[in-house]
């Protein structure tokens, strides 16, 4: 990689500051019933908005500075930004903590398809439509960041916790019901305007430190019968899709309910919640 390539890069990279990070396997496994590692990808993002990312053939423990910076590359604003359209809310204020930054979803999956920028585009889309018809437990919107005539990322209001995080803390009662019941509200008011989350999971639902609910991250969202870039969950979908379909909300309600169900029951018998995994 190139000196002017590389002039963006902090001189010390480490793990800690790659999102994404993850590591890829084989479908098959080994001779002891073990997966196959294959690759660590990971993905670096500028003060300036600039992406990078690498791929390595180390463990992401393994990782050190000279191998995240020699395998990250620049990635073109084309592959990662989408243009801003002019009719979009737009925030220039970013100093405010109670401010959430959502940036590219950088995956290999993406790299060089032109799909990741009509990602963000589509919720941005989706976004405008749900600040003008606003649901109480819908994450607020505050706008999109723009750089060089990009959106670079999103704005939402900062909260506590997922679903997952705050089910998994000890001797601290949560009200399912009530939590179902603002879930299933979102859902009927989304397929009221003709439109399917389609990755509805424990991990995109948050809770407030006063356990509000808020249903985020809208990049599967799109009008039913659409055909989708992103869709679902694994443990959350009875089967794999394409296409935006309110059924699949109402299977993802159905797990989370069981779920939340026996994340209380084990807290209720042991007095304290054993390791949270999603349903298989």
């Amino acid at each position: 990689m190139s000196t002017k390539m590389n002039r963006q890069l902090p001189l010390t990279l480490t793990a800690r500051d790659l999102r994404p990070l993850y590591e890829a396997f084989s479908e098959e496994d080994d001779e002891n019933g073990n997966p196959i590692f294959l690759f660590s990808s990971f993905g670096y993002i500028t003060h300036n908005y600039e992406a990078y990312f690498g791929q390595c053939n180390l463990r992401k423990q393994q990782l050190c500075s000279e191998d995240i910076s020699r395998s990250l590359e620049l990635l073109s604003d084309d592959d990662v930004y989408p243009s801003a359209p002019m009719d979009i809310t737009t925030i220039t204020d970013l100093a405010s903590d109670g401010l959430y930054l959502k940036g590219p979803m950088l995956n290999v999956a993406f790299k060089n398809t032109g799909l990741l920028p009509k990602l963000t585009l589509n919720e941005v889309r989706i976004l405008e439509v749900l600040q003008s018809c606003p649901h109480g437990n819908i994450v607020p919107y505050y706008g999109c960041v723009i750089r060089r005539d990009r959106i670079v990322c999103l704005a939402f209001k900062r909260l506590s916790e997922t679903l997952y995080q705050r089910m998994g803390v000890a001797n601290r009662p949560f009200d399912v019901d009530k939590c179902m019941d603002s879930v299933t509200s979102v859902v009927r008011h989304l397929h009221s305007l003709n439109l399917a989350h389609n990755d509805l999971n424990p991990a995109n639902i948050m809770v407030d430190d006063d356990d509000k609910v808020y249903v985020i991250d809208f990049g599967s969202c799109r009008e039913v019968g659409q055909q989708l870039i992103t869709a679902g969950t694994r443990g959350w979908i009875d089967e794999d899709f394409t296409t935006s379909h309110p059924q699949h909300d109402m299977i993802a309600l159905d797990k989370i309910h069981g779920w939340l169900k026996q994340q209380n029951s084990r807290a209720s018998n042991k007095g304290n919640v054993d390791r949270i995994v999603p349903l298989q």
